[in-house]
């Protein structure tokens, strides 16, 4: 194994969520407020191009990371990835909270997540709900990089 692709799940609901919502906008932009019908297709196109973008980390063996820009399975832009090579590499369950300053409300939620940590540092590499795909990223950055992995949820 030569490298390790990372990407973070976009789920088929939410997909299809952000499909329907551009389909409605762009029909009552057009019917009710009376836009051109090319601003109808712009929204529509930015749709379809939000519902097909991914952004992914490729991490080699000899630690020449990149970002990787995707658009429907197609590479549209590469970049570099700087982060240190780890001494170890974390996987444990994270709370996270999003607060809304407008309203004052807040969503609270939990996600499994992998880090590089070097020395005191760290880096956050993946956040995600399912712990069986976390811990085998983890696991097979692991063995790429020839460090070792903590399951901190044994603990």
């Amino acid at each position: 194994m030569e490298y390790v692709i990372i990407k973070e799940s976009q789920t088929v609901l939410m997909r299809i969520f952000l499909f329907i919502t551009i389909i409605v906008y762009s029909i009552i932009s057009y019917l009710v407020i009376e836009f051109s019908i090319l601003l109808s297709i712009l929204f529509f196109c930015i749709g379809i191009f939000l519902a097909g973008f991914s952004k992914v980390y490729k991490i080699t063996r000899d630690f020449n990371n990149e970002i990787l820009f995707i658009l429907y399975g197609k590479i549209i832009w590469k970049s570099k990835f700087y982060i240190e090579y780890p001494d170890y590499i974390s996987v444990f369950h994270a709370s996270f909270v999003q607060r809304y300053e407008d309203d004052g409300t807040e969503n609270k939620f939990k996600k499994w997540v992998i880090r590089f940590f070097k020395g005191n540092t760290h880096c956050t590499i993946l956040e995600d709900d399912n712990y069986n795909n976390v811990l085998k990223t983890a696991n097979d950055l692991g063995t790429l990089l020839r460090v070792e992995v903590y399951d901190r949820s044994k603990e």
